[in-house]
């Protein structure tokens, strides 16, 4: 200290503040683990050979990547002294140990991705401390079971990833208070069957994965409760039957795979309910024709798959190529006779008209193509049922005029090579129907 102009004055203050400078910067600095990158509140320690969880991990981070690591094991309380966090990342890691505790303390966690590391089994309260999670991906783990309450108290849930694991059935009521999802995958599993409860309190789902399990039949009425779905894969199962059950009719559905699957017949009441389907995908099944019914309820179609099956190009196939040729959508140019002999590996839109199997007639519009149409509204639309027949209370209006009858012709054995005709469907002027809106109705229970 010095006197100055009679009074003590701290001339060595501004001294000292230098001499301090460093220890007060290293205390506001946010603490980055070695190995990693800190960008802001995200920390980035991928790719860095962690055998654990990181400890100096600074309190105020908000997102965290460990991805492809070698984590074994998520301890009790692995992350409660980052209350901050918002999402972390896991996956591509070893973990197959995760304790029921491991995600305590953080309750302000909107995504957590667990995909492809070793998982078999989760604790049913695992998840009850992240009530906030809007994304959880468990995907291509060898989770073979989920516990009854595996999902309780995700209300804010809306993207949920199973994808490749183990599973070989979904508990009783798993997704009751998923409220808010709208993706489900349950993908690439060994799911054999569903119950009308399996998907019981989803409301707003809008795409559902199916693909690849065993499912051998699929009954529609398992699905009632799924009233905002929109996309619906069932490829690549073992699917011989596709029913209807009980009546009722689906205005949501637009897209609906059932590519790589076993089906011989399609029954036709499936299709007039529903009304507003755009995408159907039927690639690679055992049909060898399609009724006149079926192909008469696609009335919403703007885009169809039809590749890959066993086509009896006999008189059988008619309704469906005279579907085709009025058909200003989407659709193969590559579906060939499996049968009969003497036809094998022919083009079926080709063969028909050279060989005269149908007859040729010119097929007409009978209405303008009418503009891009408004789609169904986002507001939850009630399933409707009905007791003889799911048909819609106004009649649909058809994109196709109505066909008229053909005449069945023997078929010739082919003495030249068929004429490609020129296909004009790139110059067609494509429009989209009309979706049908659901009926006002009062609204109706479904229980078991």
């Amino acid at each position: 200290p010095l006197l100055c102009d009679g009074r003590l004055t701290c001339f060595l203050f501004p001294l000292l503040l230098l001499l301090r400078a460093p220890l007060l910067f290293s205390f506001g600095e946010r603490t980055c683990p070695n190995s990693c990158r800190c960008e802001g509140k995200t920390i980035h320690c991928d790719s860095s050979g962690f055998l654990e969880v990181p400890e100096n991990i600074s309190v105020g981070c908000q997102g965290l990547s460990l991805r492809y690591n070698e984590l074994h094991t998520l301890l009790p309380y692995q992350f409660a002294h980052l209350g901050q966090l918002l999402w972390i990342y896991l996956d591509h890691n070893q973990i197959s140990v995760v304790d029921s505790r491991a995600f305590q303390g953080v309750r302000r966690l909107k995504e957590l991705i667990l995909s492809s590391n070793r998982i078999a089994s989760l604790h049913n309260s695992t998840f009850h401390g992240v009530p906030n999670l809007r994304s959880l991906d468990l995907s291509y783990n060898k989770l073979e079971i989920l516990q009854p309450g595996q999902f309780h108290g995700l209300r804010k849930l809306q993207n949920l990833h199973l994808r490749s694991n183990g599973l070989s059935n979904i508990p009783i009521r798993a997704f009751l208070e998923c409220r808010s999802l709208e993706f489900l995958d349950l993908g690439y599993n060994r799911i054999k069957a569903l119950t009308r409860t399996t998907f019981l309190g989803l409301q707003r789902l809008m795409e559902l994965h199916l693909e690849h399990n065993q499912f051998s039949r699929i009954n529609f009425f398992l699905f009632p409760r799924l009233a905002n779905l929109r996309s619906l894969y069932l490829q690549w199962n073992r699917i011989r039957v596709v029913n209807q059950g009980l009546p009722w009719t689906w205005y949501t559905l637009q897209k609906l795979d059932l590519s790589g699957n076993e089906i011989q017949t399609l029954d036709p009441a499936v299709f007039h309910c529903l009304p507003n389907l755009q995408v159907l995908n039927l690639e690679s099944n055992k049909l060898s024709n399609v009724s006149q019914e079926a192909v008469t309820a696609w009335i919403s179609l703007t885009t169809i798959s039809l590749a890959g099956n066993i086509w009896d190009c006999g008189v059988g196939i008619c309704p469906l190529v005279a579907w085709l040729r009025n058909f200003r959508g989407s659709k193969d140019t590559t579906m060939i006779c499996s049968s009969p002999k003497h036809l094998q590996g022919e083009k079926i839109m080709e063969v028909t008209r050279n060989h005269g199997i149908c007859e040729e007639n010119d097929y007409f519009m009978t209405e303008t193509p009418s503009p891009m149409p408004e789609l169904i509204s986002d507001a939850t639309a009630e399933p409707t049922f009905a007791s003889t027949s799911c048909s819609p209370t106004t009649p649909p209006t058809s994109t196709f005029g109505p066909l008229p009858p053909f005449r069945l012709r023997p078929i010739p054995h082919p003495t030249y090579p068929g004429h490609m005709s020129k296909d004009t469907r790139n110059t067609a002027i494509r429009t989209r129907p009309t979706l049908i809106s659901p009926p006002v109705m009062e609204h109706m229970a479904l229980h078991k």
